[in-house]
């Protein structure tokens, strides 16, 4: 036993400036060799097709990066095993839920002209109590003139 070698995870020690500046550098290669590239080329291959066949506006690196992202996840999503598209014609309704369904419509008209109705009617009782209140000041006023004239012509006499 020994004579096995154990096998683990290797463990990379980062030490110092050095250490941080190599990582930093690898993390920033990696991201542009999976990402700015990629943008990049489809940047470029955007533009030349737009510019040279169809008639269609340029992109920039930020729309390119997004173009790459949708690529990359539609790509992703199609390997995926757990992934499936089926085009299936869907299935007609049975004469029991065509039946169903038409009663529901009949019932929602029904629904919807009571509502008007009831809708219909409450603006009539408030109209009908605002003329009721406009008349009721009106005949006041009327009233108000009356005895005003009246007044007027005890004085005169």
């Amino acid at each position: 036993m020994s004579g096995m070698k154990r096998k683990g995870p290797k463990v990379i020690q980062i030490n110092g400036f050095r250490g941080l500046f190599f990582t930093a550098f690898i993390a920033i290669c990696l991201f542009a060799g999976f990402v700015i590239f990629p943008a990049k080329v489809a940047v470029y291959g955007w533009n030349y097709v737009a510019h040279n066949y169809i008639a269609l506006p340029e992109i920039s690196l930020w729309q390119g990066l997004l173009l790459w992202a949708m690529i990359a996840l539609s790509v992703y999503l199609i390997n995926n095993k757990n992934f499936a598209i089926s085009f299936q014609q869907p299935m007609e309704l049975s004469d029991d839920e065509m039946k169903f369904l038409m009663e529901r419509i009949q019932m929602q008209k029904h629904a919807q002209r009571l509502n008007s109705m009831i809708l219909k009617a409450n603006d009539i009782k408030i109209l009908d109590k605002e003329l009721n209140k406009d008349f009721q000041e009106e005949k006041k006023e009327l009233e108000d003139s009356k005895i005003e004239q009246d007044n007027e012509n005890k004085i005169q006499k």
